[in-house]
This record gives structure tokens, C-alpha cells and sequence, in this order.
């Protein structure tokens, strides 16, 4: 390349997808989620609104710390999608849900293994010290 407009057009080029992807890469701005909306949708009868609310739950991450006491019955809900996402959304809380770690704990006996799975990641986000031992046939 010995042209040095080809030079500058390739180093704009580059520059412009480097910020693009550093741009992807940074998330963007926070979502804001109402966290008592979710809490009272994970209550609800239709299995495909408990799998939203805790799928926006995890979302916001340790903000939803106030769902805590509400997601760890949801743990033993009859739609394994739903254990999973509520044991997913426990971890994205992360430390704040320390207070879950006994039922993740017994989640690890489910007899679904992407629960038992996503229970064994939440223990490991929330505190890794008390991690638990995955059964043989499930792999995290």
C-alpha cells in the first residue's frame, strides 16, 4: 500500500470499527427495571410472567437485591424454566443474595440439570466459598 490515501482510508476504516465495537461492548445505558412490578409478577399464575419477571430481575442485577425473599420459593416452581431463571437471576444479584444460598443449595438436587447447573453458577457468583460440588452428568 504504498498510496497514503488508501493508508488514511484503511486507518479510518479501522477506527470507525474499533469504536463501534467498543461501543457493543459497553452495555449502554442501564435498564431501568421496576423491581416491585417484578416481584408481584413472579407471583403470578401464567408461567410465561414469572419467566419475564425473572428474567428482568436479572437485569437489574444488584439492584433487585429487594427481590431476594421473593425469588428463593420460586426456586421450587412447577416450570423448570422458571427455577432456572429465578436461580440465574439470584447470581445476578450477586452478593446481596447471600440469604439464598441454603435453597440454590437444594436447587442442586433438582431433577433438571440446567437448573442444577444455574443453581451451582448463583452460589458461585453470590459466594464462591461456599460453592458446591456439580452432580457427574452436569457440567457448568
Amino acid at each position: 500500500m504504498k498510496n497514503p490515501r488508501c493508508k488514511n482510508i484503511l486507518a479510518l476504516i479501522s477506527g470507525l470499527l474499533l469504536a463501534v465495537f467498543i461501543a457493543g461492548c459497553s452495555g449502554g445505558p442501564k435498564e431501568t427495571v421496576n423491581v416491585q412490578a417484578e416481584i408481584q409478577n413472579l407471583k403470578s399464575a401464567d408461567a410465561d410472567a414469572r419467566q419475564k419477571a425473572c428474567v428482568e430481575l436479572a437485569k437489574a442485577g444488584p439492584d433487585a437485591a429487594p427481590a431476594v425473599q421473593s425469588l428463593i420459593p420460586v426456586l421450587k416452581d412447577s416450570d423448570s424454566l422458571v427455577r432456572r431463571l429465578a436461580a440465574y437471576a439470584l447470581g445476578q444479584i450477586g452478593p446481596k443474595a447471600k440469604e439464598a444460598i441454603p435453597a440454590l443449595k437444594e436447587a442442586g438436587n433438582d431433577n433438571d440439570r440446567d437448573v442444577v447447573s444455574a443453581a451451582i453458577n448463583a452460589i458461585n457468583a453470590i459466594d464462591p466459598s461456599a460453592a458446591i460440588k456439580p452432580p457427574p452428568n452436569v457440567s457448568n
